[in-house]
């Protein structure tokens, strides 16, 4: 398979305001989905695009989270009127659909095995409760 190339993400970001620092993000999300997903042999020119997608999306995630904590759900009006705030409704959507790709990479916690430690029945004893417990 030929080599995938990086998408040009100075390029792609260049019409931002903050595109120089978006782009480095970017190119650091870039690497580490790479890596992740080459390290277990799913690196391919399909899941390429797919990253891509979460690449961009991520660092607009992560350029417009924080102005909507700061800003909160609901903006006022120069004459008092409550209304949602854009930025929030699309941070949530936002969060929604990087959720949706990192699934489709198989970059869930879940889709890479991790397990959460199952809850031990009452009455039953670890290695470690047996260790603490004074002889």
């Amino acid at each position: 398979m030929s080599q995938i190339q990086r998408p040009r993400y100075g390029d792609i970001f260049a019409g931002h305001d903050d595109g120089e620092a978006m782009a480095d993000q970017a190119k650091i999300l870039w690497e580490e989905y790479k890596s992740d997903l080459s390290e277990r042999g799913l690196w391919n020119r399909a899941r390429a695009r797919t990253t891509d997608r979460l690449v961009r999306l991520t660092t607009e995630y992560l350029h417009y989270q924080p102005i909507a904590v700061s800003q909160g759900p609901v903006a006022r009006s120069a004459d008092g009127n409550q209304f949602a705030n854009m930025i929030w409704s699309q941070v949530k959507n936002m969060a929604d659909q990087i959720a949706k790709l990192e699934k489709s990479l198989t970059l869930t916690p879940e889709s890479v095995g991790a397990k959460a430690e199952a809850p031990k029945k009452p009455g039953e004893k670890t290695a470690a409760d047996e260790f603490l417990t004074a002889h």
